[in-house]
């Protein structure tokens, strides 16, 4: 991803909300993406433009005739998919080693799915450290989950890494 950290923050919050939509139809994701991009480009492009305003110093700042290529990175958004196709079962069971007395089933979609965003940056998009993997994963949980799951995010996001690096 490009130094345009709106369209980071986008793209990662876009994709948690497709792995969100994907657990709760119970549907793969496999060759959704562009449909869903294309139904929620209104609150997609509303969402960047909002975190364009927030990180950006220039209140005349022009937001007009925006694409989907604009907002989200949908390189990144293809790779995750892959990734998840790929390793659900390798994600899903770094989840349950972790989540202390929850099992997948039981856990908050939503949780499940920063979850997973997180583990698979970590585990598979190598251009992205893990540190800040975990930071965005931490600042969505503020936005979309409990007053408790960021807390909890990190604990079992930490502990992943931990494994991975072999402490």
């Amino acid at each position: 991803m490009k130094n345009d950290k709106a369209k980071k923050v986008t793209s990662r919050e876009y994709m948690m909300k497709l792995i969100y939509q994907s657990d709760i139809n119970k549907e793969s994701m496999e060759g959704k993406l562009d449909t869903f991009l294309n139904n929620n480009f209104e609150y997609i492009s509303n969402r960047y433009e909002e975190l364009r305003l927030q990180y950006s110093d220039n209140p005349n700042l022009e937001l007009k005739n925006l694409e989907i290529d604009n907002v989200v990175d949908k390189e990144y958004m293809n790779k995750m998919c892959v990734a998840l196709k790929e390793n659900s079962e390798k994600i899903n069971e770094l989840i349950s080693k972790y989540a202390k007395n929850w099992s997948i089933e039981r856990m908050p979609k939503v949780d499940l799915a920063v979850l997973k965003v997180a583990i698979c940056e970590i585990l598979f998009v190598e251009d992205i450290p893990n540190k800040v993997s975990i930071n965005e994963a931490i600042e969505i949980a503020k936005i979309y989950c409990d007053d408790k799951t960021p807390k909890f995010i990190n604990g079992i996001l930490g502990s992943v890494v931990n494994e991975l690096s072999g402490k």
